[in-house]
């Protein structure tokens, strides 16, 4: 029963998990289930670590957190990141070389340009999020990112042939998915409708992006939906409590 959470442990983070030694492909399909769950225990584990350094200047603690999140998750989507960026920089158009740049292991100019930016932009928010002790928003934060990243699956061509989420691709459960979309985007709608649109304004622009790089998704553009979902989240999030905009959800 709990099989697909544990491989959905082991896929997305660092967390101690059971150890199979055998995976199906309807297994690794039934994980992505609960890779929103992942992402509370991601952002459980990001509160906590805050939690203990409050006594240190806010920059400081962002950047701790800023640490136990990249450690967490292994920088897996950071890497999907930046192979995007590369795909995107280098294929001028031709999704056949976007993909074989992207399966390159070694990180192009573009790739470290993305990974340079994301990472100041998100300590930078973080340190608004830990003055603020926005904390509910900064558990909130890997939660939006993962269910952003699913969010593609029914509705987009997986393109990169033996990658990495192909299984997962072919036996997810839409269901599921539709259900987790329905439930972030109530949440985020109680939160702010403004801040509802413009995140779907950007989900829809990665999209198109990816689409344009490589014909359709990947794993690497899933991680880098993550990456960008959960920086626009926290973008929005500042924006509301610096210009005392309305929110419910705290």
């Amino acid at each position: 029963m709990f099989k697909p959470f544990w491989l959905a442990t082991q896929f997305l983070s660092r967390f101690p998990s059971v150890q199979y030694d055998s995976i199906s492909a309807k297994d690794m399909g039934r994980a992505l289930n609960w890779f929103p769950v992942i992402g509370g225990l991601i952002g459980l584990v990001l509160v906590l670590v805050s939690q203990l350094y409050l006594w240190l200047p806010s920059q400081v603690v962002a950047g701790i957190v800023l640490v136990a999140w990249v450690w967490n998750t292994g920088g897996l989507h950071l890497d999907g990141l930046a192979d995007t960026a590369d795909g995107w920089l280098s294929a001028s158009g031709d999704p056949k070389k976007a993909l074989e740049v992207m399966k390159d292991s070694l990180i192009g100019t573009g790739g470290g340009v993305a990974l340079v930016l994301i990472l100041i932009l998100k300590w930078t928010v973080l340190v608004v999020i830990i003055d603020y002790q926005a904390w509910l928003f900064l558990f909130l934060a890997p939660i939006v990112g993962r269910i952003s990243s699913i969010n593609l699956m029914p509705v987009t061509e997986y393109v990169s042939l033996n990658g990495i989420a192909q299984d997962m691709f072919l036996h997810l459960n839409r269901y599921v998915v539709w259900g987790w979309m329905l439930l972030l985007s109530t949440a985020i709608i109680w939160v702010n409708p403004y801040l509802f649109l413009g995140l779907t304004m950007i989900w829809f622009w990665i999209r198109w992006v990816m689409i344009s790089i490589t014909g359709g998704m990947t794993g690497d553009t899933a991680g880098a939906m993550i990456e960008v979902m959960e920086l626009a989240w926290l973008v929005g999030i500042v924006i509301i409590l610096t210009n005392n905009f309305s929110y419910t959800l705290f």
